[in-house]
C-alpha cells in the first residue's frame, strides 16, 4: 500500500505516541505462565465494582437490543443530586477521557496552544496534538503542578489549560487556594479543565472545592470518572460539570449514544453506594500507609501521594524492574512515557496484593 496517505496527517499526530495502558492479566499469564497474577498497574479499585451496581446486570438483559438514552437523563439526575448542580450543568462521557477530548475538539486547532504541567496525565498531550495544537508544559515544583507559574506560560493563542488534581502519575495535588488564585488570573476566554479523577481518595482538608469554583468561574470545566473509586473502569463512564452554555457547546460535538445503557444503569447506583465508597477510601488510606512505609524502609524514593497509587524509584532501571516484577506475577507501571525515567508506579491494592508486591520487590532489590 502506498504511504502517500500518511503525508496528509493532521499536524501534531506524526510525533505522538499512543497511550500505553497497563499490561493485562491475560497478557502476563500468557507470556509468563503464572497461575496467579496481581495487577497493580492501572489505579483500579481493588475492591471491584459496587456490589449494588453489579446486582442489576441481569435486569438489563432484555433491553440490550435498544439504544441507550442518548441524553443520559436518569444518570444526569443522580449526578445532579450528588453534586448539587442542575441537569444542564452536566455532560456524560465514555469515561472522563471523552470529556477531555470534547474540550480539545471544541477549542483547539492548529493556530492554538494548551497548557499542562510537566509529568501530567498523558491524554492532555494526545488530545492537544491530535487537534493540531501545541502543548506548553510547565515545570513542576517538588513533582507538583506549579500553578503560580502557569500564568507566565499563557500565550495569545492559548485556549485551554489542563489541571490534574490529584495528578497521575505523581499523586500530588493542589489546594483550593492555589487553584482559585490561578483561575482569577486566567483570561475568561481560556478554558480551564480541572480533572478530578481521583478526588474521592483525597483526605486533605484544603483540597479543592469544585462547586465553589464553578459558581464563580464560567470558563471552568470539572471532569470526574466512575473508573476509579466506583470500580467501573471496564464499562467506561465519566462526566463533566460546567456552566450550561459550555455544556451545550460540548454536546454539539458529542457522539450520539456515547454512554451505553449498562454503564448508565450501573453508574446510577454506584454513585449512591456510599458504603462501597467509604470502604474503598478506608482501605486505600490504611494500605497507603503500609505500602509507603514499606517502600521507604527499602530505601526507595517515594513521591507522597493523595491518590490510590505511589510512584517511586530506587537503584534500578525502571523498565527492567517493571519486567522483572511481571516475571514474578506482579504487574506495575513504568512511567518513562511521562519523562520520569526509572520511576515505577504501583496501585495501592488489598493487603494480600500489596504483600505479594513487596515480597517480589524485596527479592529483586
Amino acid at each position: 500500500m502506498s504511504s502517500n496517505i500518511l503525508n496528509n496527517l493532521n499536524p501534531g499526530i506524526e510525533n505522538l505516541h499512543p497511550y500505553e495502558p497497563g499490561r493485562s492479566i491475560d497478557e502476563v499469564v500468557a507470556e509468563f505462565g503464572h497461575h496467579e497474577v496481581v495487577k497493580l498497574a492501572s489505579n483500579e479499585n481493588p475492591l471491584g465494582a459496587s456490589p449494588k451496581a453489579l446486582s442489576i446486570l441481569a435486569e438489563l438483559e432484555s433491553d440490550l437490543h435498544l439504544y441507550p438514552d442518548g441524553n443520559g437523563t436518569k444518570l444526569k439526575k443522580e449526578i445532579a443530586n450528588h453534586e448539587n448542580v442542575a441537569l444542564d450543568n452536566i455532560i456524560i462521557g465514555n469515561g472522563s477521557n471523552e470529556i477531555l477530548e470534547l474540550a480539545a475538539r471544541a477549542f483547539l486547532n492548529s493556530n492554538t496552544s494548551s497548557i499542562a504541567s510537566k509529568h501530567a496525565f498523558a491524554v492532555y498531550k494526545i488530545v492537544t496534538q491530535s487537534s493540531g495544537a501545541s502543548l506548553i508544559e510547565v515545570p513542576t515544583c517538588n513533582w507538583t503542578h506549579d500553578l503560580k507559574s502557569f500564568e507566565n506560560y499563557i500565550e495569545s493563542d492559548t485556549r485551554v489549560i489542563f489541571i490534574a488534581n490529584p495528578n497521575n502519575p505523581t499523586g500530588t495535588y493542589n489546594n483550593h487556594e492555589a487553584v482559585h488564585s490561578l483561575l482569577k488570573k486566567v483570561p475568561s476566554s481560556v478554558l480551564v479543565v480541572l480533572d478530578c479523577a481521583y478526588f474521592e481518595y483525597v483526605t486533605k482538608d484544603d483540597y479543592v472545592r469544585p462547586l465553589e469554583l464553578l459558581n464563580e468561574f464560567d470558563n471552568l470545566l470539572v471532569t470526574k470518572t466512575f473508573s476509579k473509586i466506583h470500580g467501573l473502569a471496564s464499562i467506561r463512564v465519566g462526566y463533566g460539570i460546567a456552566n450550561p452554555s459550555l455544556i451545550e457547546v460540548l454536546n454539539r460535538i458529542r457522539q450520539p449514544f456515547n454512554v451505553n445503557s449498562v454503564a448508565q444503569a450501573m453508574a446510577c447506583i454506584a454513585i449512591n453506594d456510599h458504603e462501597h465508597i467509604h470502604q474503598s477510601v478506608e482501605l486505600n488510606s490504611q494500605q497507603y500507609e503500609f505500602l509507603y512505609n514499606k517502600l521507604l524502609a527499602l530505601g526507595l524514593d517515594c513521591i507522597p501521594s493523595v491518590g490510590n497509587f505511589i510512584t517511586f524509584k530506587g537503584n534500578f532501571v525502571g523498565k527492567e524492574m517493571f519486567n522483572n516484577l511481571m516475571k514474578k506475577g506482579v504487574i506495575v507501571r513504568s512511567v518513562d512515557l511521562y519523562d520520569m525515567k526509572d520511576f515505577i508506579r504501583v496501585t495501592i491494592g488489598t493487603e494480600a496484593e500489596n504483600l505479594k508486591f513487596i515480597s517480589a520487590l524485596e527479592e529483586l532489590l
